[in-house]
């Protein structure tokens, strides 16, 4: 399909490959951003029924990775030390490899010492799929969760399941809007599932010691507060970091125009970051003022009811893990998810596109 839409969306991939993967401005050339995005640039022009047929096998092989991956952590959690088979990998993350992680790969699923939490005695691990990590694997959850609310009216309870067992943060930040959007915007109380919800959380809260509790509310949530931090963002970071992107803000006009590179601050070791500073200190304000023109274009035809539920999502990871925005599959999911509801609506009453 050619539309003046997809021109726009075709041309400003084009320039986020530029920006980000191409040696301008100072910056490395990097091939596995600029050829996926150059890629995107042809992706944006294919027809709705192949956006539906697209999102389908998405959403089952989703699935597939979600059930392996509670099936793998279920299996370790009874199972006898080295029971299951797997090979070692080295990491393919910068990050990882700075802090020595070695990959554990159980077939298709990964693991690694930092995921395996000790849960009330329990060795426990955070389903993280073919994903490097957790928090990725649950925001792509989240995100296939919403599109089956658009598409189907409905979720699949394994990715509810799996989301939960990565105790993702912004996992459950996107299943709170997901039901803050089906009771206020849509108006849908499911009721089955907040019942089941509610029996679970009390069943657990009471056959539950406080070591247990404490485990779980540590991993899920408390973590990323700190002890003595009052910003969360600040918790998931270091002094290091904080010093290097306060010296940047500082930095000369053209260097906070176009920033250090993509994967800049991943090539030292003391520098733990990965929220939208680390997309600023990499990309600088051209690359975010890239990636809004193009989220604007994604969403300039789609109805407000259904803004208020992507919107806060893409907000949610651009604060959590603004690296992703350097990939193309996080603007294609989306230009797939709606393409596939305009076509399964036909442009009806029902379209996700305004009139």
């Amino acid at each position: 399909m050619f539309t003046k839409q997809r021109y726009i969306l075709a041309f400003l991939f084009f320039l986020l490959g530029v920006s980000f993967g191409l040696p301008v401005g100072g910056h490395s050339w990097t091939a596995k951003i600029f050829l996926p995005l150059l890629t995107s640039v042809f992706i944006v022009f294919f027809d709705n029924q192949v956006y539906y047929i697209t999102f389908d096998y998405f959403r089952k092989m989703m699935i597939f990775f979600a059930a392996s991956s509670v099936l793998l952590s279920v299996l370790l959690l009874f199972l006898p030390a080295n029971a299951l088979p797997y090979f070692e990998m080295e990491p393919v993350s910068a990050a990882h490899l700075n802090k020595h992680i070695i990959y554990r790969v159980y077939g298709f699923i990964l693991s690694y010492d930092t995921i395996i939490f000790d849960i009330g005695g329990f060795h426990f691990l955070r389903t993280t799929g073919p994903m490097t990590e957790p928090g990725h694997f649950g925001i792509l959850l989240g995100l296939t969760l919403s599109m089956e609310k658009l598409l189907y009216a409905k979720r699949t309870p394994i990715l509810v399941i799996c989301g939960c067992m990565t105790f993702s943060t912004a996992f459950f930040v996107i299943l709170v809007i997901l039901e803050v959007y089906n009771m206020f915007i849509i108006r849908k109380f499911h009721w089955k599932w907040y019942v089941c919800a509610v029996v679970i959380l009390l069943a657990f809260l009471i056959l539950a010691d406080s070591v247990l509790l404490n485990a779980v509310w540590e991993y899920s949530i408390g973590r990323n507060f700190g002890v003595e931090e009052v910003n969360i963002l600040d918790g998931r970071t270091n002094n290091t970091a904080l010093f290097i992107y306060d010296k940047f803000l500082k930095s000369s006009f053209p260097l906070l125009l176009w920033g250090h590179g993509t994967f800049a601050l991943e090539v030292n070791e003391n520098v733990v970051l990965s929220d939208y500073r680390e997309f600023l200190y990499d990309s600088g304000f051209i690359g975010l003022l890239l990636v809004c023109l193009t989220f604007y274009v994604i969403f300039m035809k789609v109805r407000v009811r259904y803004l208020c539920l992507f919107l806060p999502i893409i907000i949610i990871i651009f604060l959590h893990r603004a690296w992703m925005f350097w990939y193309c599959y996080l603007y294609i999911l989306l230009i797939v998810g709606f393409g596939a509801y305009t076509y399964k609506a036909n442009c009806g009453k029902n379209s996700i596109l305004k009139n």
